[in-house]
């Protein structure tokens, strides 16, 4: 399959390209597969709603994630609509179920055509409200359903880059080590060689100012070493 076709997802490091690393998507998937059996009955924080999350999100790079972040916020919208249009009409409910109270104690005889009509009418308003009511309520089951689904989704997605960008961190952290310890033996070698070299010239300057004297080495200094300069 082509490269452009396949689920984009690396780690930045910081924001240059340089420092992006590409995971294998074969490996992820395959982590996935383990990790959603892990996640599967634990209760999941809203990813949109994590701070912790928005304080590494822009180096977690995965075209999976953008989508459902995009469906979530989408789901996150609804239910908030839904919620204050479940009070709204649990209000108006409230109201039709006062006036249908105020006018039933108002109501003296069956002969009273226009209170009972308008009774009739509350009736009918407060089984309209009771229904939108129920209506949301299922509705509401839904969204929280496809939230809670959506949500583990990503979640599972970024487990599992993650965790392919450890693997990957590891390796390269034991890399840096054997690197560092190439180094740090070079800094040693080249500190007594730096030794070796300083004994040797404070041997030649003192074997110099005991033969020629301070004043006369400092003349040869200025005449021959500042000239190389």
């Amino acid at each position: 399959m082509f490269d452009f076709l396949k689920k984009q997802r690396k780690i930045i490091l910081e924001d240059h390209v340089e420092h992006e690393v590409t995971v294998s998507n074969e490996q992820i998937d395959t982590k996935k597969m383990y990790i959603k059996e892990i996640l599967e009955t634990k209760k999941l924080p809203i990813v949109l709603l994590d701070p912790l999350w928005h304080s590494i999100r822009g180096q977690i790079v995965s075209d999976l994630i953008a989508k459902n972040e995009r469906k979530l916020h989408d789901l996150l919208k609804e239910q908030g609509k839904l919620n204050n249009d479940y009070k709204d009409y649990n209000v108006v409910k409230q109201n039709f179920l006062k006036e249908i109270l105020e006018l039933s104690g108002a109501l003296h005889t069956e002969d009273d055509v226009a209170k009972i009509a308008k009774l009739n009418k509350l009736h009918e308003s407060t089984l309209g409200a009771n229904q939108k009511l129920e209506d949301i309520e299922k509705r509401l089951q839904e969204v929280e359903s496809e939230i809670e689904q959506i949500n583990k989704e990503i979640i599972e997605e970024i487990v599992a880059v993650g965790y392919g960008y450890i693997t990957l961190c590891k390796v390269q952290v034991q890399t840096l080590e054997r690197e560092i310890d190439t180094l740090r033996q070079k800094v040693v070698e080249k500190t007594n060689e730096k030794k070796k070299n300083e004994h040797v010239l404070k041997g030649i300057y003192q074997y110099l100012h005991h033969v020629i004297g301070q004043q006369q080495i400092e003349v040869i200094d200025k005449e021959l070493w500042d000239k190389k300069k």
